[in-house]
């Protein structure tokens, strides 16, 4: 059995470009995980991959899995992490101990050992970069996660406070949906999924919806938690260092005793779009060799 399998998604919001390139800089700063199986799920509604890019990822050794999105399900923007992330953690039962789940704009800078987790953990993240709609741990909960508690069946008790990256508030749990490892025979990203499935369109939620749009674009995410803290106690939780997934578009707003001197001293990180990546690295040192790949990619990626 593998140590660990890596996984993210091309769905409709997320250019093949983004997710080479994630597997790109895995095989080439990977360190003694960059051969690590690695797999990739493909909607159908994102339209098919070019030839070129499946001989890429070929060439990358990165396995290509059909996932199915319901209809319904494509209003929401991130729907699709919850579905491709049950396909990959149902591909990688009995074929490996641990599943990473990355978003598609992810980089890896260097070795992420840290996504080896020790026997009894069962779920390690980051937690979200802003509060946006997140529930503030000293407040009583308001309407809207009061629901997701009682529908996701979350025990009294469960709730431990924790800080945003920003720092912006100490929340209740509230993890970060671009990134996490699992272990596949638990079935938490099928119940996930199935949950999911079950709440975005119940009545319950709908109101929330119609009131501020950030509960559609988040319900995955908010949903994850609730799940999390169903299925797992706090000892098999871990929240994984500040070096992994690693916000560069929020650099300027992370408070300055977080932030790396130079990219070069990150596991991995995150950013919002590939088209503004160059603009957001002149606000970070980056040091050789990973100046002159992400300047050779870029360059190739803006010229199309």
């Amino acid at each position: 059995m593998e140590r660990l399998f890596f996984a993210a998604t091309v769905a409709p919001s997320s250019p093949d470009n983004e997710v080479l390139m994630l597997f790109e800089s895995l095989r080439t700063f990977g360190g003694e995980l960059s051969d690590s199986p690695s797999i990739v799920l493909v909607s159908e509604a994102a339209g098919p991959l070019s030839d070129e890019v499946k001989e890429r990822f070929q060439a990358l050794n990165v396995r290509l899995l059909p996932f199915a999105l319901d209809e319904e399900a494509r209003q929401f923007p991130f729907a699709s992490l919850a579905y491709a992330s049950a396909q990959a953690e149902e591909h990688a039962k009995g074929k490996a101990e641990l599943l990473v789940w990355m978003n598609s704009n992810t980089l890896v800078i260097n070795s992420p050992t840290d996504f080896l987790l020790s026997q009894g953990t069962n779920f390690a993240y980051r937690p979200v970069h802003h509060t946006k709609i997140g529930p503030v741990y000293e407040k009583p909960l308001d309407s809207f996660w009061a629901q997701i508690y009682q529908h996701c069946g979350v025990e009294d008790g469960r709730a431990f406070p924790m800080e945003t990256c920003v720092r912006d508030n100490t929340l209740r749990p509230y993890f970060n949906a671009g990134l996490f490892v699992v272990r596949p025979e638990q079935g938490l990203l099928a119940t996930w999924c199935d949950y999911f499935e079950q709440l975005y369109r119940h009545p319950d939620f709908k109101p929330f919806y119609e009131k501020d749009m950030l509960y559609g674009i988040f319900m995955h995410q908010a949903v994850l938690s609730g799940v999390v803290l169903n299925m797992c106690e706090q000892k098999e939780l871990r929240e994984l260092p500040e070096t992994i997934n690693y916000p560069l578009h929020l650099h300027d707003e992370y408070p300055p005793e977080y932030r790396p001197k130079a990219l070069n001293e990150l596991i991995t990180c995150r950013y919002e779009g590939i088209k503004e990546l160059p603009d957001v690295l002149k606000g970070i040192h980056v040091e050789e060799p990973l100046k002159s790949w992400l300047n050779e990619r870029l360059e190739k990626i803006l010229l199309i």
